[in-house]
């Protein structure tokens, strides 16, 4: 087996280094290192223990989710409702009274989708309260 031989050789450099006096061996339990530790760790978890989780805020990237999607909805809405517009004043060869009135309905639209989706996303944040 290659383990053999492998542990063979550790324990060889091992002492020795011991005896050449390269090698110095701590006890962890003696060490100050380890001691500070310990004791630091015991602290951090008595402070841990002793103060309430504090409930997780909304985090920020589902906040500028709820941006997005807001705004989204209101400029789409106006993007649509004006090239309705556009194409039909392109058919029937109007001025561009056919663009002005679906971009005003494109506003009122994009409007009504955002306080729906406002008012969706409330109700859902009143449910996980």
């Amino acid at each position: 087996m290659v383990r053999a031989p492998f542990r063979q050789v550790c324990r060889f450099i091992q002492t020795s280094e011991l005896k050449a006096g390269r090698f110095r061996v701590r006890m962890a339990e003696d060490d100050p290192d380890t001691r500070r530790l310990n004791e630091l760790e015991r602290k951090l978890k008595r402070a841990r223990g002793a103060r309430e989780p504090e409930p997780a805020p909304e985090s920020r990237e589902s906040q500028l989710g709820v941006a997005f999607r807001l705004v989204a909805e209101l400029v789409v809405a106006v993007v649509v409702g004006g090239a309705i517009g556009w194409a039909l004043d392109r058919v029937f060869r109007t001025s561009p009274i056919l663009l002005i009135v679906f971009f005003f309905l494109g506003v009122a639209a994009g409007f009504r989708n955002v306080l729906r989706a406002a008012r969706e996303m409330n109700k859902i944040g009143a449910d996980k309260d």
